[in-house]
């Protein structure tokens, strides 16, 4: 895990969300989800948030948008996928190690100190250019979240940031029979940072990891069903069904 995190978002999350709708404008059916204008965040776009916060944003929110963009997306620990064409010792999963710095083999150590993931191709691309000749680079932020509760193989997985939230059911292997998604939530440290309805709204909107500044650590929990009305309803449907044996327990002494 990081040995450095950033401060953790409150309860009301959707900063990207609220940027997507205020600034973009755009607006995405529920019943015909779009795919994404963008993947990440820019920087003139988080610059504009903490500027020009949009009605309703608490002080929270605004707090992570401007930490955002003092020390970036990148922690200890993080990952990003690259491939470098012709390259294999380049094309590969590099950690984010102590000091914020990128470790690629046989070459000087990259600093990611106040990188945004939407800005890690050019920055990367460039630092390549400096040792190869045209580098053809693909450069993919990894976080690492755990896609925990209701699905079928629940884990930590490194997973593209330019991933929608509805992806990462998928990557769990699905919902169990018992999966609820009005139950499900997102956690920070043991800090609810999205609920059920922020979720849905996330899925709805076709929102990115990036966009909904999910971080490396956070934990989505998908629901499950309450057992104890499982329960209940189990006791009820016991209890209807001994009534008849009852009656022809009684009759039985009767005679």
């Amino acid at each position: 895990m990081a040995d450095e995190r950033r401060a953790p978002l409150p309860r009301t999350i959707l900063v990207c969300g609220i940027l997507v709708s205020g600034l973009a404008g755009s607006v995405h059916a529920q019943e015909q989800v779009a795919p994404p204008a963008r993947v990440e965040a820019t920087r003139p776009e988080l610059e504009a948030i903490a500027a020009h916060p949009p009605k309703g944003m608490s002080a929270g929110d605004l707090a992570a948008v401007e930490s955002r963009l003092a020390v970036g997306d990148f922690t200890v620990g993080d990952k990003i996928l690259l491939y470098v064409a012709g390259e294999e010792t380049l094309s590969d999963t590099f950690p984010i190690r102590q000091g914020r710095v990128l470790m690629l083999p046989s070459l000087p150590p990259l600093s990611m100190e106040g990188v945004l993931r939407s800005e890690a191709d050019s920055l990367i691309t460039g630092f390549l250019a400096r040792y190869l000749r045209d580098p053809q680079v693909t450069v993919t932020p990894l976080v690492r979240l755990g896609i925990l509760g209701g699905v079928v193989r629940p884990g930590y997985y490194d997973v593209p940031a330019q991933s929608l939230l509805s992806e990462l059911v998928m990557i769990g292997g699905g919902m169990t029979t018992v999966a609820n998604m009005k139950r499900s939530k997102v956690n920070r440290q043991n800090q609810e940072v999205m609920d059920s309805k922020a979720i849905s709204e996330a899925i709805a909107n076709a929102q990115t990891l990036d966009l909904l500044n999910l971080q490396s650590g956070d934990n989505f929990d998908v629901g499950v069903q309450d057992p104890g009305k499982n329960l209940e309803k189990v006791q009820i449907l016991t209890a209807l069904l001994a009534i008849p044996l009852m009656i022809v327990s009684i009759s039985a002494i009767a005679k």
